[in-house]
């Protein structure tokens, strides 16, 4: 890589920070020229070009990474015990290439994808659908305490309702009506009802992807990730069945321009439930339990305790298994991996980090103010 390259690829990274700054501020073109056109677009592109290798671009790209760190510390090695008077020269052309790359890909994830955390906010978008739809002029959706614990008991309703028709294996734990593979396939019609609501869910994109060292991944405490370099949505496959159809249709969501966790959680669970299969139904109401249940113990505990007793032996079965599940992968790497997932967040515009996952709720309680019969 010669030095003018280096340095022009450089000036991409004030670029791309540029870019997003000034897209920060006109979040209505963003999404009208840019998310629901020119990044439709592209991802639907790029998506059907990775979509040919039936194996995760991104998977690869964490090996190969892996890998060029492995040759940068070799060659370190060898500089530092065989050739001393060129280790300066080494580490400054290693630094020098490491923030060109790194410039690179950050203007490339801004073009790409990133610029997508300056469309206008879903629960926004819901309204302005509902009051052309309904002929309405409302401007905001009020809620309380009051609704939580309506919304609360609903889902702990339809959670029962659909546990009762899922498969369950020898130990009573529900599974999947298929292996992964088909599940990935079977996935994009959850998407198929929900096109009047969520704007840009349509479109030919390639289906998810499974990692294949899921195993591993759980340590990172991540069960699913959007690659925007590939357009490629990749799921841990190795969690329990209960959250894997749920999570494909999230990381289905980030490929369809929602770059927000709660925005991506929200509709995720409506394509879940508007889902043909009842395992895709179940999984996604378990989604909304789990986020509701949260939120409502932080401003009525009692409530949350009264309610949980209506709660079916089954689904408790359930979610017991999964939190043991868990237990075997606490430590440092997924403290780590959260640590870096708030930075990440926080980077681009979503200022309480991880904590913006509990927004959900708040799209859970504005959709069925609107849509009180769904």
């Amino acid at each position: 890589m010669s030095k003018k390259y280096k340095l022009f690829s450089l000036l991409l990274l004030p670029l791309a920070l540029l870019l997003n700054f000034i897209a920060s501020k006109y979040p209505e073109l963003v999404e009208t020229y840019y998310s629901l056109s020119i990044n439709k677009f592209t991802v639907q592109i790029l998506s059907k070009i990775s979509g040919i290798f039936p194996f995760s671009t991104y998977e690869v790209t964490v090996y190969l990474i892996f890998v060029i760190i492995i040759i940068f510390i070799v060659k370190l090695l060898t500089t530092l015990f065989k050739n001393t008077t060129k280790l300066k020269y080494f580490l400054i052309n290693s630094i020098l290439n490491l923030f060109s790359t790194l410039s690179i890909a950050y203007f490339l994830f801004i073009i790409l994808w990133g610029l997508n955390y300056n469309r206008l906010p879903l629960s926004t978008t819901l309204i302005n659908n509902y009051n052309l739809d309904k002929d309405k002029n409302i401007s905001q959706v009020n809620y309380n305490n009051n609704d939580l614990i309506d919304l609360y008991k609903f889902l702990i309703k339809k959670t029962n309702e659909t546990r009762k028709l899922v498969l369950e294996d020898n130990n009573g734990i529900m599974k999947n009506n298929s292996d992964y593979k088909s599940l990935m396939s079977r996935a994009q019609l959850g998407y198929v009802k929900v096109t009047d609501i969520i704007p840009n869910a349509d479109g030919n994109y390639s289906k998810p992807k499974y990692v294949i060292s899921s195993n591993l991944m759980c340590y990172t405490g991540i069960t699913g990730i959007y690659f925007p370099f590939t357009g490629d949505a990749n799921v841990n496959i190795a969690v329990p069945d209960i959250y894997i159809p749920s999570t494909t249709l999230h990381e289905m969501a980030h490929q369809r321009g929602y770059a927000s966790e709660d925005e991506a959680n929200f509709i995720g669970y409506l394509a879940s439930i508007n889902h043909p299969d009842i395992d895709f139904k179940y999984s996604g109401y378990m989604l909304a339990l789990n986020h509701t249940a949260s939120a409502l113990s932080k401003v009525d505990y009692n409530a949350l305790v009264k309610l949980n007793k209506t709660i079916s032996d089954d689904v408790r079965r359930d979610l017991a298994n999964n939190n043991n599940f868990w237990k075997k992968y606490e430590g440092k790497v997924e403290k780590v991996s959260n640590n870096f997932n708030n930075a990440y967040l926080k980077s681009n515009g979503i200022k309480e980090g991880v904590q913006s996952y509990g927004k959900m709720v708040e799209l859970l309680l504005t959709y069925y103010k609107l849509y009180p019969e769904y």
